[in-house]
């Protein structure tokens, strides 16, 4: 919607007329040891004069200059581009140049955004932006404002139009989208997606093809091959579908630690949304666990056609809390939801080895019910930094700090999986790449 602009006196002096002022107090400074200049620095300041009036003059003639709209989608992306476009409209006969003022949502803390447009006389001009949210919420946006200049630019005209904009931030649904299509897709390798060929893994009889390599020999079809000939003849079976798949958050306080801008739980919460996603487009059953010390959203597995849109406003709902976690709490609460077998993706961050061997009993009685998947996040900093040469003493047992930690992650990947625990650990930037791509390798090797 196109907003008028609102009539007020807002008169901004432009770096031009400083510049001309400064020129002309020069020639009357030169006027003093030369008096021929005198009448130059007159006539300059006469016709400074005369043409700032001018200028004023065409700035506030016009009652409406310019009209202004901003049109951006209802929802927006986490942690992705989100495009807003500005439309602008030349009510006069007058071309105009245009600073153009957008007050951002305060969320996104820019203080200082500008953009520049030439409006030729009755034209109509479009300029965008992106902008890249790292918080959930509800982003509102202020009044536009728009400094105008004529060619000649000694003196500018602010205008504003009040236009409310709100917009919803929501889990990233261009990386659903996006991963969930390069997971069918050829491209899908360009984007680390493994893309796993699942043989003979269920109990469900499908067809009888043609034996190629690669194909499991189990599975040879002898009876088939005797009776049609004509090469070896395999069984393929159905991929099992309906598994019960959960996305199990972590919203205790270590989960509020924030990596280029971002949370851990908002990487959790992109990276949940993408496996519910996938797990719903293969088949299976996609629920939602939240927990710190106490339980959160619980949406039970299902295949039904509202449960992505249940998902995502829940997702986009969570909030982390100051607490610590409670896994004994989250054991029973599993409990309760599951009734069978299902596989649980555990988004968490471990501080150290003795926090992580402190729940480890809790996680190898979850691992007994159920197939647990820990993902848990890896520090890019702490890694680079911990590798960088030394210059001073203090830099060696810095350094060697930061090396006992990066090892500390890698210890409590190897200790879990010596109890026979699933894990992921990652840096946030690949989370969701690197979950995604665990549960089809879980998926084809038939683990659920």
């Amino acid at each position: 919607m196109i907003r008028k602009i609102t009539s007020r006196f807002d008169l901004f002096l432009q770096p031009r007329l400083w510049w001309l002022l400064g020129v002309v107090w020069a020639l009357f400074v030169l006027s003093y040891p030369f008096s021929i200049v005198l009448p130059v620095a007159w006539v300059a300041l006469t016709t400074l004069v005369f043409f700032a009036l001018a200028d004023l003059l065409i700035l506030f003639l016009p009652n409406n200059p310019v009209s202004i709209a901003r049109s951006t989608g209802e929802k927006w992306s986490l942690g992705d581009k989100n495009k807003v476009t500005l439309k602008l409209v030349n009510n006069t006969v007058l071309p105009w140049r245009c600073q153009i003022i957008d007050e951002l949502p305060v969320e996104l803390q820019e203080r200082k955004f500008y953009l520049y447009l030439f409006l030729k006389p009755l034209q109509q001009e479009e300029c965008s932006y992106v902008v890249l949210p790292n918080k959930r919420g509800l982003y509102e946006f202020g009044v536009m404002r728009v400094i105008l200049r004529t060619p000649l630019g000694i003196l500018g005209r602010r205008v504003s139009a009040e236009a409310d904009t709100k917009v919803a931030v929501y889990p990233s649904i261009v990386q659903m989208k996006k991963y969930g299509l390069h997971t069918v897709s050829k491209l899908a390798r360009f984007y680390g997606v493994k893309r796993l060929r699942r043989i003979g893994m269920s109990y469900e009889f499908e067809q009888i093809k043609e034996y190629v390599i690669g194909d499991d020999i189990r599975h040879i079809n002898w009876k088939a091959t005797g009776k049609f000939g004509g090469g070896l003849k395999t069984n393929h079976f159905t991929e099992e579908k309906a598994q019960p798949v959960y996305v199990v958050l972590d919203k205790s306080r270590p989960m509020n630690l924030a990596f280029d801008g971002m949370t851990l739980l908002d990487y959790a919460v992109n990276a949940g949304l993408v496996i519910a996603n996938t797990a719903l487009y293969k088949g299976d059953r996609a629920g939602l666990i939240s927990f710190s010390d106490r339980l959160g959203s619980a949406i039970r597995a299902e295949n039904s056609p509202g449960q992505m849109k249940r998902i995502i406003d829940a997702l986009y709902a969570e909030k982390y809390r100051t607490t610590e976690a409670d896994y004994e709490f989250l054991f029973n609460a599993v409990k309760r939801i599951s009734s069978g077998r299902s596989l649980l993706f555990l988004f968490t961050n471990f501080e150290s080895i003795t926090a992580m061997q402190r729940v480890l009993p809790v996680l190898r009685k979850m691992n007994k019910l159920h197939l647990l998947v820990v993902v848990f996040f890896t520090n890019a900093e702490i890694e680079n930094y911990a590798y960088e040469p030394s210059q001073n003493l203090e830099e060696v047992y810095s350094r060697m700090v930061a090396r006992q930690m990066v090892a500390d992650k890698r210890q409590m990947s190897i200790e879990l999986a010596n109890h026979g625990i699933q894990s992921v650990v990652c840096q946030p930037s690949e989370l969701s790449i690197s979950v995604l791509n665990r549960y089809l390798e879980l998926k084809a090797k038939g683990m659920i």
